[in-house]
């Protein structure tokens, strides 16, 4: 399944771009601040693309494609359930979340309960999102190693290199920037991928017959009774339950917090979530396509893969049937974006949570004084660093695993974490007279249903009918928020406040409803700064597509596909460039500025002085 020469210099000019992006961005950071959450000064269009991007990564073109493959629709309950998750924070929680004028989870779990629930939170996120990135790199390794036919080992290392490079470079700037790029890459190349692959089938209708004809109707009904009856998903209206209730605590606790730090204020967060949703609605319906069609035309080829789990490369091989030389290079740049966007999200999260959690902790420990956070940017890029490399071995270490499914993996992952943390997160949000002890007791309760939901099936519990065979993910999820929600609650009678506890719980709701007044607390728009720049590298990413035109050999159909994604990546940078542009212009025109050139040096400087505000 090699492919082209071609296709390789799209990704080879991908990833150059991606780390000159970091570059450009370096000059947005003046300290710690701008490094980690972007200076609170993200447009929500920016902030919601990066959302979109960080909650899915390569594994949804790999293990999720294996699950559509074998299971259908049912994969698409996992997005709709994003997608609802993200509508119910632009409804109300982004700004709540905004609000909170924090910049990392565990500070807000300090405020909201003590330090220990926060040193706590902080160490366990630091694990969960290494171990989630080296998940997500390797689940991308696989998928391009069978493309490329390229070591999967280097493939980790060169990857790893490019997000560390353009992450070390400008943290949260470079995030968000080169999410909004991928996901503008990303979007036009799959409705391709999926228009091809319906075309192919004849349209819904020609789906919806194909199935019945091969006897997969059961097999790929939204809800699924008996078909994989026994397996740890079985996709029944029960396992949707789970994802749903999952999801829930996911999008709607404290936890959710993180995605909204950068942005300008609580208006700004809706509309940055509202953006996510309906970017996750689309979503749901054009990456499931592609792996059915594969299952129902192309089953011989899926299976002759040499992955250990064939049906993971189900997305591959229509991608390799259907597109031209050099656009399956794009295909595997959409794949890159997926899992570069989560895996940089993961290193900038945890490199907020050391230096504004774990080193002021551990300077009040061996009696030393913190320095402040806004000092701390060389740290934050060593521990990018560091925490990079750790992300890479992890993922060399998982690509040495034989016969676990990257679907697997990712709901272990959620199933052991996701839904003990979160239960705490979302309940403290509401419900003020707990002890500042209630979080941290309440997980540890709930973590023995979750031990006991992971060794499920194993020998240990061989004698015990309940726990002989493996839970499914849904009795694991019901099981876990059951058990913590009740410790929670069970802690309630035990609400003996100190008046600095209270203290400390009422002004903790009192951030959270009081809105940000962006130029008062922190002034400084470079909202032109940010239009002008991603639209000019949105427009160079449309013209670098255009050129694969003078590949020969292509068909009239072929062009077709090119031009599509080409225009629409070029319009939507030349609609940011112009709109960035009339911005600057009608600036000028109030004489707040007499400067008619606009250059990388001078950009963010501009933005500030005509706001009033000092560099």
């Amino acid at each position: 399944m090699k492919i082209s020469v071609v296709d390789l210099c799209v990704i080879v000019i991908y990833l150059i771009m991606m780390m000159a992006v970091g570059v450009v961005f370096k000059r947005f950071n003046r300290n710690a601040n701008d490094f980690v959450r972007s200076g609170c000064r993200a447009t929500w269009w920016l902030v919601g693309a990066s959302c979109f991007m960080s909650t899915f990564s390569a594994w949804t073109f790999t293990g999720g494609a294996g699950v559509a493959y074998l299971a259908g629709w049912s994969f698409t309950i996992i997005f709709i359930m994003n997608a609802l998750g993200f509508l119910i924070q632009g409804l109300f929680l982004a700004p709540w979340c905004r609000q909170l004028r924090a910049i990392s989870l565990p500070e807000i779990i300090r405020r909201r309960f003590n330090v220990t629930t926060q040193q706590f939170i902080a160490y366990l996120e630091l694990v969960g999102n290494v171990i989630g990135s080296g998940i997500t790199l390797y689940g991308l390794a696989v998928f391009t190693s069978v493309m490329v036919g390229i070591n999967i080992h280097i493939i980790i290392l060169v990857l790893g290199f490019v997000v560390v490079f353009y992450s070390f470079s400008s943290g949260n700037w470079a995030v968000l920037a080169t999410d909004f790029i991928q996901s503008i890459i990303l979007f036009p190349v799959t409705l391709l991928i999926a228009f091809l692959a319906l075309y192919k089938v004849g349209g819904l209708s020609g789906l919806e017959a194909k199935v019945a004809a091969m006897g997969l109707t059961n097999n790929y009904s939204l809800f699924n009774t008996k078909e994989f009856a026994g397996q740890v998903n079985d996709f029944t209206a029960l396992w949707a339950i789970g994802i749903l209730i999952g999801k829930l605590i996911e999008f709607m606790g404290l936890g959710a917090a993180k995605r909204y730090f950068g942005v300008k204020d609580g208006r700004e967060a809706s509309k940055a979530a509202f953006l996510a949703s309906g970017l996750m609605l689309i979503g749901a319906f054009i990456w499931v396509v592609p792996p059915m069609v594969a299952r129902l035309f192309y089953a011989d080829k899926v299976m002759a893969s040499p992955l250990a789990n064939p049906i993971e490369a189900s997305y591959a091989t229509v991608c390799l049937e259907f597109l031209p030389t050099g656009m399956v290079g794009l295909v595997l740049v959409t794949m890159f974006s997926a899992t570069m966007s989560s895996m940089d999200t993961g290193l900038n999260l945890n490199s907020a949570i050391i230096i504004n959690d774990v080193y002021p902790a551990l300077c009040k420990r061996f009696g030393k004084t913190p320095k402040p956070v806004s000092s701390l940017l060389p740290l934050a890029k060593i521990c990018t660093i560091i925490l990079g490399a750790m992300i890479v071995m992890l993922a060399l270490c998982f690509s040495q695993l034989k016969g676990v499914g990257m679907f697997r993996l990712m709901m272990e992952l959620t199933a052991i974490f996701g839904s003990i943390i979160g239960v705490p997160m979302l309940l403290g949000m509401f419900i003020k007279k707990a002890p500042a002890w209630s979080g941290i007791v309440s997980i540890a309760v709930g973590a023995i249903p979750s031990a006991i939901g992971f060794f499920s099936g194993s020998s240990v519990f061989s004698d015990i009918p309940l726990l002989a065979t493996p839970w499914t993910f849904q009795t694991r999820v019901f099981m876990n928020v059951a058990v913590t929600s009740a410790a929670f609650l069970l802690t309630m009678p035990f609400y003996r406040p100190s008046e600095k506890y209270k203290q400390q719980v009422d002004e903790f709701f009192t951030t959270m409803k009081t809105p940000v007044d962006f130029e008062k607390e922190v002034g400084g728009s470079v909202d032109i700064s940010q239009l002008i720049i991603i639209g000019g590298f949105t427009m160079i990413t449309g013209v670098l597509i255009n050129l694969l035109h003078f590949v020969p050999g292509l068909s009239t159909a072929d062009r077709y596909g090119i031009i599509f994604v080409s225009t629409a990546i070029m319009l939507t940078g030349l609609f940011l460039y112009i709109a960035g542009k009339r911005s600057y212009k009608t600036l000028q025109s109030t004489g707040k500025s007499d400067s008619g050139r606009i250059t990388e040096e001078n950009l963010i400087e501009m933005d500030i002085d005509m706001d009033g505000n000092q560099a």
